[in-house]
């Protein structure tokens, strides 16, 4: 069962990032003052299907009276009461990966610096992934039987102690997940502005 193409004709296709063709996926932080600027993702290894939703980088262009146009954020939680600190919160991305009949789920957050609550919005992108999931079984009439949630964070604090840094050729190190203490996802921490083979995410 190919699941990446029905992920995607049953999501919202102005949630599709286009940056994922090909043999690689291109993630990027679309702020200017931003120094993580970009992690490229490469899937020349094996022959991955991938799918990838921006969840935080869907804008609206709506035009004014005024000869200017203005970027509304999409509100992705619309069920969700306005005002509560904390509850309307989404990562940057979320991968799909199917290798073989197995999916993996990654959900990226990106940040330059100031990584603090990270996992907050993977957590989040977590549960709309398993929402979209839930309703495409439920539309479908079938079960995905085997999909592995990933938390994954991009930053440029503290790369350059972290493992995985290639500055010339694609990362292929390997490494552990770690397991979060209260909510038990596996999750790890990566350095920015980096290539990485997508095979050493999907464990």
């Amino acid at each position: 069962m190919n699941w990446i193409e029905k992920i995607k004709n049953l999501t919202d296709a102005q949630f599709h990032y286009s940056k994922d063709s090909g043999s690689r996926i291109i993630l990027e932080e679309i702020q200017e003052s931003a120094s993580c600027k970009e992690v490229i993702i490469n899937k020349i290894s094996k022959n991955f299907k991938t799918f990838t939703l921006a969840l935080d980088k869907r804008k609206i262009i709506s035009k004014t009276k005024n000869p200017q146009e203005k970027d509304v954020s999409t509100d992705i939680h619309p069920l969700l009461a306005n005002g509560i600190e904390y509850l309307k919160k989404q990562c940057d991305y979320v991968i799909f990966c199917q290798n073989n009949q197995e999916l993996f789920v990654l959900l990226v957050e990106m940040k330059s610096n100031n990584s603090e609550g990270w996992t907050k919005q993977t957590y989040a992108g977590e549960h709309i992934a398993k929402y979209l999931l839930g309703m495409i079984e439920n539309c479908l009439g079938m079960n995905i039987k085997k999909v592995n949630f990933r938390h994954i964070l991009f930053s440029n604090q503290n790369a350059n102690a972290m493992k995985g840094r290639k500055k010339s050729k694609t990362s292929t190190q390997e490494f552990k997940y770690e397991t979060h203490p209260d909510f038990d996802f596996f999750y790890i921490r990566k350095p920015c502005n980096t290539d990485y083979d997508l095979g050493i995410f999907l464990r």
